[in-house]
């Protein structure tokens, strides 16, 4: 093997975006992508796609070792939330100086029950929880907490798997879904306590021991019992002492977690009682949060977590704009999507607009299992009014409708990588 870039070699477990390896290559990197079947679409960006079990974690070191050879790589990184862990304990056990997201760091963040664990013994706020193995746990846990209540899978993420339960019997049947073909890796369920209040995603970078918030959105869902995300607004609608709380509230959890020199996407709920915790997540958030972030931080959270990956510091922000709106494209009824293109608008202030189904081809309702989030579109400007003509413009254009298929079944397979945002 010989270096064909000055910097050395980072490994990347998984990828879609072709930003995640510009970034490394501008840098002067040579990128080994490592997937269980790496996409076409990827091939261009790096220098050695390499198909693996990315689930045997001994395979993937073996043909690390296979292309570098004696040479550690400069740094193990994803953008994945499954491959932290694996992407953690790469970079510890391969890399000559491990630096970014400790193992046990990603495991507390992974791991809900380890993040809920950790946060209560800081003191910290989080729902009332409980770990269980069986409907009849799960009950009693219920019944302990006071309905209703949240139950959901330990790991995995954008709301898979999460249901409101205000019954015995939801409780019963929305557990033994999650046991018997569970969303995540990890065994049992969480039953914990719902949180009755406006939903918040806080988007942060730590570097040397200093955490700084780059954006806090109000986050807008579908009513219980299913939690689908409709968008994100900026300004969140907060106030300047709820900002500096959410602040303060970071600076404390993350450390509590392990988590130094990297980013965070956490979700946290506000009730009569204050801020909770949700969730921590060791990552940039998902959708296209991240370029909602940049354009009101004028921080790339992307190009973040890859200099903290490698030992460097982040970048200087850039210039910000004061609004932004994400909204999410659902439907209400299942059939067959149609609407017109939509050309891209060059400018500082170009939407978002991204449909990950082609015209012609079947949908289902937001608050089906099978249905969610089909799309984007996300609007930067200087006031509100900017942004409601900007959105207002793009759904005109496009002309989204969902037409009947009188009477047939909704078949084929669905293309779609995520079905929620984050």
């Amino acid at each position: 093997m010989t270096d064909t870039t000055s910097a050395g070699t980072v490994v990347v477990l998984g990828g879609r975006s072709e930003r995640e390896f510009t970034v490394l290559r501008d840098l002067g990197y040579r990128v080994v992508l490592l997937d269980e079947q790496v996409p076409w679409h990827c091939m261009p960006w790096v220098d050695v796609p390499i198909d693996v079990d990315v689930n045997d974690w001994a395979a993937v070191a073996e043909a690390i070792r296979n292309d570098l050879g004696d040479t550690p790589p400069a740094a193990v990184l994803t953008h994945t939330e499954p491959r932290l862990p694996l992407m953690a304990h790469l970079t510890q056990s391969l890399c000559s100086t491990p630096k970014g997201l400790s193992e046990e760091a990603a495991l507390n963040c992974r791991d809900k029950w380890r993040t809920r664990t950790a946060l209560t013994q800081a003191g910290l706020p989080v729902p009332q929880f409980a770990l269980v193995a069986d409907a009849d746990e799960a009950v009693a846990a219920a019944h302990g907490i006071g309905f209703p209540v949240i139950v959901k899978p330990r790991d995995g993420a954008g709301a898979f798997g999460v249901r409101r339960c205000t019954s015995d019997a939801e409780v019963i049947g929305a557990v033994n879904a999650l046991l018997e073909a569970p969303p995540g890796t990890m065994s049992g369920a969480l039953v914990e306590e719902y949180i009755d209040g406006p939903e918040f995603a806080v988007q942060t970078i730590t570097h040397d021991a200093d955490t700084r918030v780059l954006s806090v959105f109000r986050q807008r869902m579908t009513e219980p019992p299913v939690f689908v995300e409709l968008g994100y607004d900026h300004p969140s609608g907060l106030s300047e002492s709820d900002l500096g709380e959410l602040e303060q509230l970071m600076q404390r959890a993350l450390p509590a977690l392990g988590v130094r020199d990297w980013v965070s996407h956490t979700q946290i709920r506000r009730d009569a009682r204050g801020f909770r915790i949700i969730e921590v997540n060791a990552r940039r958030p998902g959708g296209r949060l991240v370029e909602m972030t940049t354009a009101i931080s004028g921080v790339d959270m992307t190009e973040a977590v890859t200099r903290l990956a490698l030992g460097l510091p982040p970048a200087e922000p850039g210039t910000a704009l004061p609004f932004a709106r994400y909204s999410s494209i659902t439907f209400d009824t299942a059939g067959t999507v149609l609407y017109n293109e939509w050309a891209p608008v060059p400018g500082p202030k170009a939407p978002i607009v991204e449909i990950e189904v082609a015209p012609g081809e079947p949908v289902l309702p937001k608050d089906h299992p099978e249905g969610g989030v089909y799309g984007r579109i996300v609007v930067f400007g200087d006031s509100p009014e900017e942004l409601d003509r900007a959105e207002r413009s793009i759904r005109e254009t496009l002309s989204l409708q969902v037409v009947g298929n009188h009477g047939l079944d909704w078949v084929g397979v669905d293309s779609r990588e995520y079905k929620s945002c984050c």
